[in-house]
């Protein structure tokens, strides 16, 4: 876990990198632990510093731009990290670092060899050695690395001395392609954790400190998806939300026969938000103090499409529509003052995609972790009334029946 504070933790890091001898290093970070600040510094030591060359890639061109724009404000000459525009790329957006152009990289990479270097791209410019030489970097970095399939890991693994996987397992993998056998059709992390919810020490850090969550809601989290080793970092607990008591909060609605869309949940997530609305709050590390709770300081999270239209016509209805509203996939990487989770199937026997993908617990892990404050639960009492026939399925519904009955 390293030291509590973050420059003992980059600097562990660093020096752990900086021993690899062809190999690679993880890094688990759970949501709000600082995966990204801890990266984006880490990246920025090793190429001022050390003069290192370094690969960033990931499964989307936003994630990877989002971790250049971060090694910019690390500190790094924003000349010496460098990635060619995506083709969806808005050609007004600003951007920290140097946009090359299609066909740039191999001569930025010529250009500022010497000194060192970041470059990002895709897993296709990675594995393309007419686009990076094969072995010349002394570093991939593999940011998202629950999302990104071993498979791809393999073939940009070419371009590098050594890798760095930067991720969290437990939250949503990549959407399978089914293309590979296991395991290598799931994630690097994945493989590299092997079954554990916390990454096994003698393959990297875990970020046990979430700067997130209230200490409540971390305590839920880590019990589900952490084996409990993750907490509230000090600041996490100065924040206070009036007339809301903090953490995890099971709301049991009763319905029957509702597939991927319940009324009657969305009419219960219109009562939370005109609850939750208008309250001060107070979150010092934000720089908010007293401040009415607004629209924007909430979302819902729903594992459905049809119960997203479902809530976001119930809220326009009732004159909220700024709230967000989305599925878990789309949420992953945001974060709110109140996360409202509707689950909307009425039973086993009624989710068309089964059981093992509503009670997913990398799925409520990344719904529930969306808050900073309090997260609701909004769930149909006969969704623990069943039987599992995998060991998983086991597992999954005891950490489900946790969260609905321990909170």
């Amino acid at each position: 876990e390293g030291p509590a504070d973050g420059s003992g933790r980059i600097a562990a890091v660093v020096a752990s990198l900086l021993d690899l001898d062809r190999s690679y290093l993880a890094v688990q970070g759970p949501p709000g632990t600082g995966k990204s600040y801890l990266g984006a510094h880490v990246i920025a030591r090793l190429v001022a510093e050390h003069g290192w060359r370094v690969g960033v890639v990931a499964q989307s061109h936003a994630v990877v731009e989002n971790l250049l724009d971060r090694v910019v404000a690390a500190g790094l000459d924003p000349a010496r990290v460098g990635k060619t525009a995506s083709a969806s790329a808005d050609p007004d957006e600003e951007r920290a670092y140097t946009v090359l152009p299609s066909d740039g990289h191999l001569l930025f990479a010529e250009d500022n060899a010497a000194a060192g270097y970041v470059l990002g791209g895709t897993a296709w410019d990675f594995a393309n050695p007419a686009r990076i030489p094969r072995d010349s970097l002394d570093l991939l970095v593999v940011d998202e690395a629950g999302q990104f399939s071993l498979a791809s890991t393999i073939a940009v693994g070419v371009a590098a001395a050594n890798l760095l996987l930067l991720g969290d397992p437990q939250q949503l993998p990549q959407v399978s392609q089914g293309r590979h056998p296991e395991p290598v059709d799931g994630s690097a992390l994945g493989w590299v954790s092997d079954g554990h919810d916390v990454l096994p020490a003698e393959y990297g850090y875990f970020l046990a400190e979430s700067r997130r969550m209230h200490p409540a809601l971390a305590e839920s989290v880590s019990v589900l998806s952490y084996e409990g080793r993750l907490h509230a970092h000090p600041d996490a607990a100065g924040r206070l939300l009036a007339g809301i008591e903090p953490g995890m909060h099971p709301v049991p609605v009763a319905h029957v026969g509702n597939a991927t869309a319940s009324p009657e949940e969305a009419a219960v997530v219109v009562e939370l938000v005109r609850a939750a609305l208008g309250r001060s709050w107070s979150d010092p590390s934000s720089g908010v103090e007293d401040q009415p709770l607004g629209p924007e300081d909430v979302i819902v999270v729903t594992p459905y499409n049809a119960q997203l239209v479902e809530v976001r016509a119930a809220l326009d209805a009732a004159g909220h529509p700024a709230v967000r509203v989305g599925t878990v996939d789309k949420f992953q990487g945001q974060e709110a003052a109140v996360a409202i989770v509707s689950l909307a199937a009425s039973s086993a026997a009624d989710a068309p995609r089964g059981m093992s993908f509503l009670l997913m617990k990398n799925r409520l892990n990344v719904a529930i972790s969306r808050a900073k404050w309090a997260a609701y639960l909004v769930h149909s009492p006969e969704l623990a009334e069943f039987l599992p026939t995998t060991p998983t399925g086991v597992t999954e519904l005891s950490a489900f029946i946790r969260l609905v009955e321990g909170g």
